[in-house]
């Protein structure tokens, strides 16, 4: 487990450091780590920055709709930006394929695999991790919505999609 933080972090720190996402990818799987782990990685990392990006403009538009407001002296008038709705994507989801069905409810707090209880990891806003029963599950999401869910068994190679049901 240990290592595959390690590698994961590894992974997150070479992503970082180039200009195109070939490189970046390229970069990752040279550390050994896995194309579809360094892609998933670049993927999140994508998202965190536009998630970033979107949050930064929503604060410049409301600066200066309030930079307005007091140049005009529009007394009584607000013309503040709104921010746009944001689902919540934490509430509760169940996942399943062959031979797997599980859970994760309570803003990513409590999962279960199979029935058994089992531990969540963030590794950061889009990206978390569900281990138990011998599976690990990887789970990514955007401000909307669960956007991939892959399963791997913790010995051997077995690996496949799950399907998702948010609800």
């Amino acid at each position: 487990m240990k290592t595959m933080m390690l590698a994961v972090l590894v992974c997150a720190a070479v992503l970082s450091g180039c200009t195109t996402e070939s490189q970046r990818i390229a970069n990752c799987t040279n550390t050994g780590v896995s194309l579809d782990t360094c892609y998933k990685v670049e993927h999140d990392n994508q998202n965190v920055n536009r998630a970033a990006a979107l949050q930064n403009a929503y604060t410049r538009s409301d600066e200066y709709a309030k930079q307005y407001d007091n140049k005009h002296h529009h007394h009584g008038v607000e013309q503040h930006a709104q921010a746009a709705h944001v689902a919540d994507p934490l509430r509760e989801a169940s996942f399943s394929a062959n031979g797997i069905k599980a859970t994760v409810s309570n803003g990513f707090f409590t999962a279960t695999i199979n029935g058994k209880k089992a531990t969540v990891k963030r590794f950061n806003a889009n990206a978390y991790e569900i281990k138990g029963a011998g599976y690990v599950l990887s789970i990514t999401l955007d401000e909307n919505e669960i956007t991939d869910a892959s399963w791997n068994k913790t010995h051997g190679r077995d690996n496949g999609l799950l399907q998702v049901v948010q609800k």
